[in-house]
């Protein structure tokens, strides 16, 4: 948008591009991404009881009976809050590289690339840091 000079017409209207842009789609993801994490977790356990059936030959009862067991109500909201935070920053990282491309079609190429890979370690580094505060045992 910087490069069609959109945001200068958002300006020029009196709108906060900021506001208009970004907290729409930061809201978006922050709803959206728990709702995701919820339809993986459970898909996920779905498609643990289907190979454990099939393939395995475990009985569903004892699938489902061991997986309760395992699964914590802490751990469930530990992954809500984390996609929370993964999707809050995968929206700042895209609206700030995307507020601040120059150089045409190349230049937008180019400021794609870095807000992924810059995503990417960052999500990596929020993990690890939420990891070593929930689950520390020291």
């Amino acid at each position: 948008m910087r490069v069609s000079e959109e945001l200068d017409a958002l300006s020029t209207m009196a709108l906060n591009p900021f506001a208009f842009l970004v907290v729409p789609r930061t809201l978006a993801m922050m709803i959206m991404l728990p709702c995701l994490t919820v339809m993986s977790d459970f898909l996920g356990i779905l498609g643990g009881a289907i190979l454990a059936v099939t393939t395995l030959k475990i009985p569903f009862i004892a699938y489902y009976n061991e997986t309760v067991t395992a699964l914590v109500m802490a751990d469930f909201l530990t992954g809500l809050f984390k996609s929370l935070v993964f999707g809050f920053i995968i929206v700042m990282i895209g609206a700030y590289q995307g507020f601040n491309v120059e150089g045409g079609a190349e230049g937008v190429g180019k400021s794609t690339t870095a807000s992924v890979v810059s995503s990417i370690f960052l999500i990596i580094l929020a993990d690890l840091i939420f990891t070593a505060l929930f689950y520390s045992t020291f």
